[in-house]
């Protein structure tokens, strides 16, 4: 009589029971690692976005140059205004067409708008009216902006006038939708001239 010995049902239950918990195991640790990586990289992408927004609004303010212009209307719109939610000035290192007789200035805002920090400049730096602008920073709640002055003294609000006097310091707190307030401290560069009228008028 031969002795043949197989797996008994229960036996094949069981094994079958057991490999389907272990690919199940196994499914949902892949799945936690690609979700893991992936908001790692969102992490990422998004400090590098306000890592390049740093950079930009370090540049600019770090060029502030004491130079007031004129508005669409011929009024006289001081170098530097700032609120509590926003700032406009004007700054050197701007660019420029190659043979341009323009320096290389520009009139720049920063402001909240509509749940956006944004960023616009103007055409030309005087008589013109400033652009719509480009987002920077999305699904913000706040904003809250002040300014430093000479004695060390912040305000939520900024006048250059008398004297076309800039701020020492900005600094510029956003609230985000989830996140953690991100708070943004740039120096400016009260002491650099601005260029003379002489040098914006096109040559002959």
């Amino acid at each position: 009589m031969n002795d043949e010995r197989g797996f008994t049902l229960v036996e094949m239950l069981v094994a079958l029971s057991l490999f389907a918990a272990i690919a199940a195991i196994g499914v949902g640790l892949l799945r936690s690692s690609v979700d893991t990586q992936d908001a790692v990289q969102a992490r990422l992408q998004t400090m590098g976005g306000i890592n390049r927004v740093r950079a930009i609004m370090a540049n600019e303010l770090a060029q502030t140059v004491q130079r007031p212009t004129r508005g669409v209307a011929g009024e006289a719109v001081p170098a530097f205004v700032g609120s509590s939610t926003g700032f406009t000035f004007v700054h050197a290192g701007a660019a420029t067409d190659e043979g341009s007789p323009r320096p290389g200035v520009e009139r720049v805002a920063y402001a909240f708008t509509d749940g956006e920090w944004r960023r616009a400049t103007q055409p030309m730096l005087d008589g013109s009216a400033m652009g719509s602008g480009d987002r920077l920073v999305g699904d913000v709640v706040a904003v809250a902006a002040r300014y430093r002055d000479t004695a060390g003294n912040w305000a939520d609000s900024w006048n250059s006038e008398p004297g076309d006097r800039l701020p020492v310091a900005v600094e510029v707190r956003l609230t985000r939708g989830g996140r953690e307030p991100l708070t943004m401290l740039f120096l400016t560069a009260p002491t650099l001239p601005a260029p003379s009228p002489a040098s914006e008028s096109p040559l002959p």
